[in-house]
């Protein structure tokens, strides 16, 4: 088979987990082609790959020709990473004008001849087709293993999946607790959900597949890096603002209007790494509308 690991807008994390794969990584190059990886190869142009994966996210129409391009020479693209899912951290952007950002970065500079920038952050399926999804900021090594084994013998890959919280080893504590908090205000007690304990945490509505490594493993409470689950992108699914202030509320024993009022930043709280996820916008009350500001420039 032949592969290829392209990136568009991105850190390249996620290309950098392929080199956390130990031997897996030397059975993927044995046993296939890897026609395309910038980081791994000095190769120009991508002629053609069975299976294309791509992270990042497409910020201009430079990055709008390359996913079309992918698209044209791949027989199978999977969307690799949060980014390319969901919008991931970059989808934030749309919290502010496009203007704006660029003067913070750069000041008044004038900028002549570049790629134009796009109107709205969007996941990839939004340009192209997208056959497959792994999400993650980044995939941890032993789920991007069983990915590409899966997609190397030619499996139907799911975008569906439970959530963290049924990986999470943890039980509740006494209620009412402090709350609602983060981590800069203490610390849980170790074993017990952090959720129940007044933490923001959105294990309930992120996909599992992570291994609760934050909650479970570190004591930190779950950002949501692996993005939505499947409940919550259901037509009529979950509202990830509105079940977490509920249950914030029932664990700290205050009411729902008291536990939004100790939010001042609703967006990065709740849509830290899926603002930009367009099924989450079409919401009726609890979508991410209120938050975007690029859309009507």
């Amino acid at each position: 088979m032949d592969i290829a690991l392209l990136s568009l807008s991105s850190c390249l994390g996620c290309q950098m987990v392929f080199l956390s794969l130990e031997e897996y990584l030397y059975e993927l190059i044995g046993g296939n082609r890897v026609v395309y990886a910038p980081f791994l190869m000095d190769k120009k142009e991508l002629h053609h790959a069975d299976l294309a994966l791509v992270e990042g996210t497409v910020r201009n129409t430079e990055h709008f020709l390359k996913a079309r391009e992918i698209r044209e020479k791949a027989d199978r693209v999977v969307a690799l990473g949060t980014c390319s899912c969901f919008g991931g951290v970059q989808g934030l952007a749309d919290l502010y004008p496009e203007s704006r950002l660029l003067r913070s970065r750069f000041g008044d500079t004038a900028f002549e001849g570049g790629p134009q920038g796009v109107r709205r952050l969007l996941p990839l399926d939004s340009f192209i087709r997208v056959d497959a999804y792994l999400p993650g900021c980044p995939p941890v090594p032993a789920l991007l293993e069983g990915f590409l084994r899966s997609a190397v013998s030619g499996d139907r890959l799911s975008r569906e999946g439970a959530t963290v919280c049924a990986e999470c080893k943890v039980t509740s504590p006494p209620l009412p607790q402090p709350g609602p908090r983060r981590l800069t205000e203490g610390s849980g007690e170790p074993g017990k959900c952090l959720l129940d304990s007044g933490f923001f945490c959105l294990g309930p509505l992120t996909r599992d597949g992570c291994g609760a490594l934050c909650p479970s493993g570190m004591g930190v409470p779950c950002r949501g890096c692996r993005g939505p689950s499947g409940r919550v992108l259901e037509r009529k699914g979950a509202d990830v603002e509105g079940e977490t202030v509920r249950r914030l509320a029932r664990a700290t024993g205050k009411k729902e209007e008291e536990i939004r009022a100790e939010v001042p930043d609703p967006a990065h709280t709740y849509y830290f790494f899926c603002l930009a996820e367009p099924l989450l916008r079409k919401r009726r009350s609890g979508g991410t509308s209120p938050y975007l500001h690029r859309l009507g420039e």
